[in-house]
């Protein structure tokens, strides 16, 4: 079985509410952090109107009651996609982190940089009241984020992976 770690994208399982306006739904989600013996962890989930997190979220494959996580669906271990099919299982992937990740620009300071080891992923710089968060974006996913938003010199802090998504964690703590 796969272990959560930090960054991670995976799906929370909402209550929706008791008179029915809201069912319960699957959302996208980024572990922020684990909690115990990995079942639990913490998440930053995109909804509608927003971001939000929760700090004790325990694991449940099998029911996918409210209130849970599980691992997104993949294509099944007895069947070999193509790479065509890979590539788009990966963009995929990126484009439900970017959503997550241009909501946090709307809401921050941000603008674009460059990265010259990776030319052809821009990075999104977020400045925020716990310190910097920055993550390399596909060009295809740029209309995700805020138009308008400035290209400047990199100023990245020199966080890591795991100060990241530390930094997101108490963002919303």
């Amino acid at each position: 079985m796969q272990a959560p770690s930090v960054g991670q994208i995976v799906h929370y399982v909402s209550f929706g509410t008791p008179g029915g306006e809201y069912p319960s739904v699957c959302r996208a989600a980024v572990i922020t952090e684990v909690k115990e013996n990995g079942d639990c962890v913490g998440l930053a989930v995109l909804n509608p109107t927003g971001m939000f997190f929760n700090q004790h979220i325990c694991q449940d494959e099998d029911s996918r009651a409210g209130g849970t996580w599980h691992w997104p669906e993949r294509v099944p271990a007895s069947s070999e996609p193509s790479v065509l099919e890979s590539a788009k299982l990966i963009a995929a992937a990126y484009r439900e982190r970017a959503q997550l990740v241009a909501y946090l620009a709307r809401i921050h300071d941000a603008h674009w940089a460059a990265d010259a080891a990776e030319p052809d992923w821009p990075v999104i710089c977020i400045h925020t009241a716990v310190g910097q968060l920055s993550w390399h974006v596909s060009q295809t996913d740029m209309g995700l984020f805020p138009p308008g938003l400035e290209k400047r010199p990199s100023d990245w802090d020199g966080h890591s992976t795991e100060e990241k998504y530390a930094r997101l964690a108490q963002l919303g703590a």
